[in-house]
């Protein structure tokens, strides 16, 4: 088994024979993997943890994959969402990625393409977390932030040194 650190998955999917094997094959790769096959149980989920990726079905009865993903983001905007479906279309997989999914897998799911997929998106929730860390760190600040050269010259000031 791989590191456990790989990263934390959300999967949602109404068919169990569908959600199972990729819970399984997910978390033999290394990730730590939780599955619900409501789209209503993995928003309380994500409401009590932190997870990197939503992987979610297009099509389920009480809630798409398109509502969930909309609703998922409000909860956690560094959340990076997948859309995996068997029923897709050209128009919903425009609609997905307007609706920012990061990408839009047909089943049956390719495995071997699931990995660089699922590689990528960790990379970019790690980029979305750095990038927040640091606008919290140097652009929020209200105390004057700068950076600069042995002779004095300024390389980087923050907003409140530029109002200064």
């Amino acid at each position: 088994m791989l590191n456990s650190k790989l990263g934390r998955l959300l999967i949602v999917d109404d068919e169990i024979d569908t959600l199972t094997p990729l819970h399984d094959l997910l978390s033999e790769w290394g990730y730590e993997v939780t599955a619900y096959t409501s789209g209503r149980d993995a928003l309380g989920a994500l409401k009590e943890k932190e997870f990197d990726l939503l992987l979610t079905d297009l099509v389920m009865p009480e809630m798409d994959g398109i509502e969930l993903m909309r609703a998922a983001v409000k909860i956690d905007p560094l959340l990076v969402p997948i859309i995996i479906t068997g029923k897709g279309t050209i128009q919903t997989a425009v609609e997905a990625m307007k609706t920012g999914a990061f990408d839009y897998l047909l089943k049956p799911i390719e495995w071997k393409m699931l990995r660089p997929v699922l590689s990528r998106a960790i990379e970019v929730r790690r980029l979305r977390k750095a990038e927040e860390r640091y606008r919290s760190i140097v652009e929020d600040q209200t105390e004057l932030v700068c950076r600069f050269l042995p002779d004095g010259t300024l390389t980087f000031v923050n907003e409140a040194y530029c109002r200064y």
